[in-house]
């Protein structure tokens, strides 16, 4: 899978954004690695390609979570997901996205990809552009101390491109309204060939739902 968060435009004017675009024309790979260092440090992530990694730990799973809008950010949606262990794909090395617990007893899990809800039945409910879905990818999660299946986090909000979601039960109407977490349509496709042949299986779990499926 890919990450789409894309970074604010930096100054034109400044000597930062100068040496970017000087850099750029000698060496784009440089480019990203300082747009990198820039971006962790403002809290932002660059559009760029990632790895793909293959992980074996407790994460949150939010293929079809519900969100809700954070009230007074509209680029954020507060998201229940579901805590699960085992195979995974995450974007970022698995030693960074491991789990972690704190002082108090607080538990923290990444938001990592699996194919374990299309496996239970769950079917891939595609969106049209424009429409608002929240983006969670190896974004930190809260687990609930009263319910530890859960966790909760804010993840961010997206209205760029096709993008597919297993939440929604098919119905079409709620890719306006829901706010699911989802992922870009070409990343899905992505991920899921990579867990498929990391997991040897014969065959894909994943299933569309159909026109006939809308309401």
């Amino acid at each position: 899978m890919r990450r789409h968060d894309f970074i604010p435009l930096l100054g034109a004017g400044t000597r930062s954004a100068q040496s970017m675009r000087e850099r750029a024309s000698v060496n784009p790979i440089s480019l990203r690695i300082v747009l990198g260092v820039v971006a962790a440090a403002l809290g932002y992530v660059v559009p760029a390609h990632a790895e793909n990694y293959f992980c074996q730990q407790q994460f949150a799973l939010c293929t079809s979570a519900p969100c809700i809008p954070e009230p007074g950010n509209p680029k954020v949606a507060i998201c229940t997901c579901d805590v699960e262990d085992g195979p995974n794909l995450a974007t970022l090395a698995c030693d960074t996205v491991k789990p972690s617990t704190d002082a108090n007893g607080v538990r923290t899990v990444y938001s990592q990809f699996a194919l374990k809800q299309f496996a239970q039945g769950k079917r891939t409910l595609k969106c049209a552009a424009g429409t608002p879905w929240t983006w969670c990818l190896n974004k930190p999660f809260t687990v609930d101390p009263a319910n530890p299946k859960k966790a909760i986090c804010a993840c961010d909000v997206l209205r760029t491109g096709e993008w597919i979601t297993a939440g929604g039960n098919c119905n079409t109407a709620t890719c306006k309204t829901a706010y699911w977490s989802g992922a870009p349509l070409n990343d899905f496709n992505d991920g899921t060939d990579f867990l498929v042949k990391q997991l040897k299986l014969k065959k894909s779990p994943v299933n569309w739902c159909s026109q006939a499926d809308a309401r």
